[in-house]
């Protein structure tokens, strides 16, 4: 069925070119070109050639455009730190980080054709897993997941594991991700109820695996799952119908199956993180970049379909009722010395949070730090007075020397300073 194009929902010459490959394979109806030029004040001719694909001439690439590139890719593979899982993923990277300027047909022929890079890259390279699409009316249906244990290597070479949290709109495929520091119950609910917020509504149903902390008994041998007591408060909250997944049976949740492979690609950037806070900058590239391509099961982008199933969406609780899921934090302010306080002993955090206010938690001993709603950095409970990370990269003066003015205390803190790598 043809999708007739909404003229309001367009605003400049990109906007059509978005359309175009959709356009080109019959999935919108033709449109009015008189019309669509006034709608984004461009002439008739160039949003014509926008729409039948044309792209402003750059320089061409041209024989063996890629062999400039060629070590960097090496380079890349052979990194013990970094990790590409699909070509898909070295070719955005490649892009992202390099500017390179060729099609993904062209990049996955040259890895293939050249047997150095083929080499290196079949090493870890995981095949295909075929998971069934289906399609759900606009605002209807949403899906979660998460990807779990997602190592993120920092500078000094120490892994922090994460988790990335994802919600998935079923008719759009408009996707929600963030990174969470574990699988409780209060750290998913909480994504769920800021994931809702985001896209500014909540779907009729939510379709989850059997995560612990959600479900307490899955569905099997025709048996319905029995859910968590708190997550069917949330449900009823949130006017949500949940439908656990069938263990074993990952097609049944095919979409966010397939997007699981989106945040792999925080794995191409080890080595380079300070931080936990670091992750999120590169996650959410990564996730603007799959919500603004087309769609496989769509051959539409996910921002562009996102803007009709917003609209289908119920409204949100009211904020005393949201209010109830948020995370509970206690907040401090970061000191000149880039620490914050626990019990009387201090815990560093990258300089740029100095003066700021940031949220922290306990959880399982350990010290999570949050800032924005985001985990910025976490660490282990100590009886230490100071705390501080290597890679947070605080240290004090070599030069330094006391004088009759400096207190005792201050010498004997600066002469305890421990450096932790969790």
């Amino acid at each position: 069925m043809e999708i007739s194009i909404n003229y309001g929902l367009l605003k400049s010459i990109e906007d059509i070119r978005m359309l175009s490959s959709a356009y080109l394979k019959g999935v919108i109806m033709k449109p009015n070109i008189t019309k669509l030029s006034k709608a984004i004040g461009a002439d008739r001719k160039t949003v014509r050639k926008a729409l039948n694909g044309f792209i402003p001439a750059k320089t061409k690439s041209r024989g063996k455009y890629l062999d400039d590139f060629k070590n960097i890719m090496i380079d890349l593979l052979n990194d013990e730190y970094k990790d590409f899982e699909y070509i898909q993923h070295l070719y955005n990277f490649m892009k992202r980080e390099n500017g390179i300027e060729c099609s993904y047909s062209t990049f996955r022929r040259y890895i293939s054709m050249d047997d150095e890079l083929s080499k290196l890259f079949h090493k870890s390279k995981k095949g295909d897993v075929f998971t069934r699409r289906f399609e759900t009316e606009s605002g209807k249906q949403a899906q979660f997941d998460l990807k779990e244990k997602v190592p993120i290597i920092d500078t000094l070479g120490n892994k922090t594991t994460i988790h990335v949290a994802t919600l998935t709109l079923g008719f759009s495929r408009f996707n929600v991700r963030k990174i969470v520091p574990d699988t409780s119950y209060e750290t998913v609910v909480s994504f769920l109820a800021s994931a809702f917020e985001e896209i500014g509504g909540v779907p009729k149903e939510l379709v989850i695996d059997n995560i612990k902390c959600l479900v307490d008994q899955p569905r099997r041998n025709g048996n319905e799952a029995k859910l968590n007591v708190k997550f069917m408060q949330f449900a009823k909250d949130y006017n949500l119908e949940i439908f656990p997944c069938i263990p074993g049976r990952p097609q049944t949740k095919g979409k966010t199956e397939t997007q699981n492979k989106v945040p792999a690609q925080l794995k191409n950037y080890g080595g380079t993180y300070q931080d936990v806070h670091d992750a999120h900058r590169i996650l959410e590239i990564i996730n603007n970049e799959d919500n603004e391509s087309i769609s496989q099961g769509t051959n539409l982008p996910p921002v562009f379909l996102f803007k009709y199933e917003k609209a289908k969406l119920q409204p949100l609780p009211n904020q005393e009722i949201r209010a109830n899921y948020y995370l509970k934090l206690k907040e401090v302010v970061v000191s000149n010395e880039s620490l914050i306080s626990y019990k009387s002993n201090k815990y560093s955090v990258t300089k740029q949070f100095i003066g700021k206010k940031v949220g922290r938690i306990i959880k399982n001993n350990r010290l999570q730090v949050y800032y924005n709603s985001k985990i910025i950095t976490n660490h282990q409970i100590t009886n230490k007075k100071l705390n501080i990370k290597e890679n947070h990269n605080l240290f004090y003066e070599k030069q330094l020397r006391p004088d009759k003015n400096t207190p005792t205390i201050i010498l004997e803190e600066m002469e305890a300073i421990a450096y932790d790598n969790d």
